[in-house]
C-alpha cells in the first residue's frame, strides 16, 4: 500500500469552510446585537413608564390642592394643551408657589417659582426639574380641562377637572407603539358641590 503524501484540504474546500464560518459568525453577531438592543429598549421603556407613572401621581397629588396665589390670583394661571400653570403650596411652607408643567422636546418639566418678597413670583425664585422623559405627545394634548358637567372647557374659571395624558415611547420611529399613562384630577378647592 502506497501512502498518499498529498493529504490535506484543497483551496476550494478551505474557501467553502471559511465562508461558512464567516457567515455563522456574522449571523451569530447580529443575533447578539439585536438581543442586546431589545433588552436595552425594554429596560429603557420600562424605566420611562415608571417615571411617567410617578409624574402622574405627583401631578395629581399637587394639583388637587390648587389654591389662590399669594397676591390673590385665581388658582389656575394658564391652561393650554401642553402647558399648565397653577398656584399651590407644593413645598408645605404655607405659601402658594406658581407651578408650571410644560413639555420641552421629549421631557416634561415642572417649574416651581416661589412668591418672592413682594409676591410677584420673580424668576430668581424659580427651580426646574424634569419629571418625565421620552414624551411623545407631539401635537397631542397632555392636559384637557373640563367643567362641573364634564364638558371640555377653555374658560379658566369653569375648570373643575383636569385630564393628564402622557404618551411615552423611547424609540418613537421604531415599533412597538406608544404607551399611555393617564389620570383625571378633581380640583378639591374649586368644587361646586360643597
Amino acid at each position: 500500500m502506497i501512502a498518499d503524501k498529498n493529504k490535506g484540504f484543497t483551496l476550494i474546500e478551505l474557501t467553502v469552510v471559511m465562508s461558512i464560518f464567516i457567515l455563522m459568525f456574522i449571523l451569530g453577531g447580529n443575533f447578539i446585537v439585536t438581543t442586546l438592543q431589545a433588552t436595552r429598549f425594554t429596560s429603557d421603556q420600562g424605566e420611562a413608564i415608571i417615571q411617567a407613572r410617578k409624574a402622574i401621581n405627583n401631578i395629581s397629588k399637587d394639583v388637587r390642592e390648587a389654591s389662590c396665589s399669594e397676591r390673590g390670583d385665581y388658582p389656575i394661571g394658564h391652561m393650554a394643551t401642553q402647558n399648565f400653570i397653577w398656584y399651590g403650596d407644593v413645598n408645605n411652607d404655607n405659601l402658594a408657589e406658581k407651578i408650571n408643567y410644560l413639555i420641552d422636546g421629549s421631557d416634561l418639566l415642572r417649574v416651581v417659582t416661589g412668591p418672592g418678597v413682594s409676591n410677584n413670583y420673580p424668576d430668581s425664585e424659580k427651580s426646574t426639574s424634569t419629571i418625565a422623559y421620552y414624551m411623545n405627545n407631539q401635537a397631542e394634548s397632555i392636559f384637557k380641562y373640563y367643567d362641573a358637567d364634564n364638558n371640555e372647557t377653555t374658560a379658566i374659571n369653569e375648570v373643575r377637572l383636569i385630564n393628564v395624558r402622557l404618551k411615552i415611547n423611547v424609540t418613537p420611529l421604531v415599533a412597538p407603539n406608544d404607551y399611555y399613562v393617564e389620570t383625571d384630577i378633581q380640583l378639591r378647592n374649586l368644587k361646586d358641590n360643597l
